[in-house]
């Protein structure tokens, strides 16, 4: 399990970009995103195997306690409603994320008739990758750390998946655009990563 999680790592950190070469344009910085998301999957599916079965060579006391390192289930009740309204928060419906940046896309960019159909199909594309989102949200938070593992690798799948989902509308919206509206949506881009 520490050789498994000294790989992850690695992988993980040859994964990073150097810090001077942040992607300027939307499309390049989701291709990082995505990079980034899928190395940290490759991380958790490295990991994976060696944690399933360091778990099963466990007697049921020592995974008692390995299960403690984890979300404290029977702490206070406030905390307890904590976690489940945190498990609920995750499948409500986001309409902000769905439509602002779109809205703040086309108050900037200013499309045309033709680049506004492209904006439509890119507003289709966020609202069918938050739906993606939201179905891989788990009911509640595993126990064990493979079980929460396995979650965590559900749920970046799920992310790759939405950020794919968007890629084809956005890279064509962004193609469709001049040169001047390039710019004021790349503007529009590192504004909200500056606010993240």
């Amino acid at each position: 399990l520490r050789k498994a999680s000294e790989d992850a790592a690695a992988a993980f950190k040859a994964s990073c970009p150097p810090d001077d070469t942040s992607p300027l344009t939307p499309p390049g910085r989701l291709d990082a995103m995505t990079a980034r998301l899928e190395a940290t999957l490759q991380a958790v599916q490295t990991v994976r195997p060696a944690l399933e079965a360091f778990y099963a060579s466990l007697s049921d006391e020592q995974k008692e306690r390995f299960n403690e390192l984890g979300p404290k289930q029977t702490a206070a009740n406030a905390q307890a409603r904590e976690t489940s309204e945190a498990a609920n928060s995750c499948k409500q419906p986001k309409p902000g994320l769905a439509n602002l940046p779109i809205e703040k896309i086309e108050d900037v960019v200013n499309p045309t008739d033709a680049q506004e159909a492209e904006l439509n199909k890119l507003q289709d594309a966020t609202g069918k990758a938050v739906e993606i989102l939201q179905a891989a949200c788990p009911d509640d938070i595993p126990l064990t750390p493979p079980g929460r593992l396995d979650a965590m690798e559900k749920r970046l799948q799920s992310m790759i998946d939405a950020a794919k989902t968007v890629k084809p509308a956005l890279v064509s919206f962004y193609s469709s655009l001049s040169g001047e509206q390039k710019a004021r949506f790349n503007k529009i881009g590192q504004q909200l990563s500056a606010n993240e």
